[in-house]
């Protein structure tokens, strides 16, 4: 695996007009001529993010035993709801970047990690990955079934709730497979896994910058979470990470959390 320091744009760059370019990304227009954002940045912290790098031993099919490696947001994992939410902390693409130590300047903040259970963790997942497994074969043989009915007597007879059917069933499997994608992806395997055990970890930190974003009409307060890891090689640039940002603005207690972030 291809290893690549940490290139780290300095927040001071971040002014009014870099953040309204990363705020038109990720504000929907509701007119072709809505233009003029309706958010004033209230606040920015540099933090710097904590992620456990986790290794793992997994044992495949036939009991074959294989190791892994992963990365997980070690500041916001004890405070997500569902596995939807579980999912967004997973950075493993974080592990081809060289990890640093870093001494907080003025005004940068290093992030607090909170105390993890990854086996229970990784068991969740599996539990998870296993139903969706389970289910996908299911309807893959259904779908295969009724492909080859509407195939064979769609000629003779109009089959339109079939066809209606094979859509809804085509759909659930697409969205299935999605799934089961990103779970393999989260925890950096693409193998089927029988069993899954923790057995080693530490911690890395990763630069973001976090902006609270006041609406200037019903005075709501929203978050954006930057990625301060400079991308490209001629042209360095940034962008907001969309998991997170997500994250922050929809569970109140990873909002709670970010906001502590910020210099008292």
């Amino acid at each position: 695996m291809l290893i690549k320091p940490l290139s780290v744009i300095p927040p001071s760059k971040f002014e009014g007009e870099h953040i309204e370019k990363l705020l038109h990304k990720m504000t929907r227009k509701r007119g072709l001529f809505r233009k003029k954002l309706l958010e004033d940045v209230t606040r920015k912290s540099m933090v710097w993010m904590p992620y456990y790098k986790i290794q793992f031993s997994y044992s495949r099919r036939g009991g074959r035993t294989e190791r892994g490696e992963t990365a997980l947001n070690a500041m916001l994992c004890e405070a997500v709801k569902t596995d939807e939410e579980l999912l967004m902390l997973f950075r493993p693409n974080y592990l081809k970047y060289e990890t640093m130590s870093h001494f907080p300047r003025s005004k940068e903040l290093v992030g607090p990690t909170v105390p993890t259970d990854f086996d229970s963790l990784f068991g969740r997942i599996l539990e998870r990955l296993n139903r969706v497994r389970d289910e996908l074969n299911a309807l893959r043989s259904e779908l295969s079934k009724r492909r080859v009915r509407i195939r064979r007597y769609s000629v003779i007879v109009p089959m339109m709730g079939e066809l209606k059917k094979e859509k809804r069933l085509s759909e659930r499997v697409a969205m299935l497979s999605a799934m089961k994608n990103v779970m393999r992806m989260c925890l950096n395997v693409n193998r089927e896994i029988n069993s899954i055990k923790a057995t080693s970890n530490s911690v890395f930190y990763y630069p973001t910058l976090v902006v609270t974003l006041k609406n200037r009409e019903d005075g709501t307060e929203t978050y954006l979470v930057v990625d301060l890891v400079a991308r490209g090689v001629l042209s360095k640039h940034s962008s907001f990470d969309r998991g997170l940002t997500k994250l922050c603005n929809k569970n109140e207690m990873c909002g709670k959390i970010i906001t502590s972030s910020f210099p008292q």
